[in-house]
């Protein structure tokens, strides 16, 4: 069976429908969205920490904290994300890619769900490592992740796969 010629209500085939176009999807999420994940959780954290400063009313540290947390977090960040982060990474370019094979068009809605789903998983999968005291912590920041990364890199797809 020739795919290529299928019709769907009488006209050709979209573009979108090639392989090349749905790995280059799923390269985009897999690849940019473990970094994207961890510069947000890092910058959240970075903040955070700094917010607490000025709360106490320690302005000595600022600007070196907010150096450090942001360079010295990125790298740790980056490790973890990669490591671990690169599943729901590559799962929700993956539902992203079959989604505009299908229907044509990468949906923001597709992204969004999917990578709540993927955190709904990645938040069962923390609670057997992380202890209780951090695990409040651990998934908002992985809530952060996942939304930021999806959003991210599916603005980038829409630009690259129009």
């Amino acid at each position: 069976m020739n795919t290529q010629s299928q019709t769907v209500a009488g006209r050709p085939r979209p573009g979108s429908q090639s392989w090349g176009r749905f790995a280059g999807i799923v390269a985009i999420y897999a690849l940019l969205g473990p970094l994207v994940g961890a510069i947000g959780v890092t910058g959240l954290f970075t903040v955070y920490a700094v917010g607490v400063e000025i709360a106490i009313g320690n302005f000595d540290d600022i600007a070196r904290r907010f150096v450090g947390g942001m360079l010295v977090g990125t790298i740790v960040s980056a490790i973890l994300a990669y490591a671990y982060g690169i599943v729901s990474a590559a799962g929700v370019g993956l539902v992203v890619a079959f989604r505009d094979r299908r229907k044509g068009g990468i949906s923001w809605r597709t992204s969004l769900v999917a990578a709540l789903a993927f955190w709904l998983l990645m938040s069962l999968a923390a609670t057997a490592v992380v202890p209780p005291q951090g695990l409040v912590q651990w998934i908002g920041a992985l809530l952060a992740a996942h939304v930021l990364a999806a959003a991210v890199c599916t603005w980038i797809a829409r630009r690259i796969f129009r």
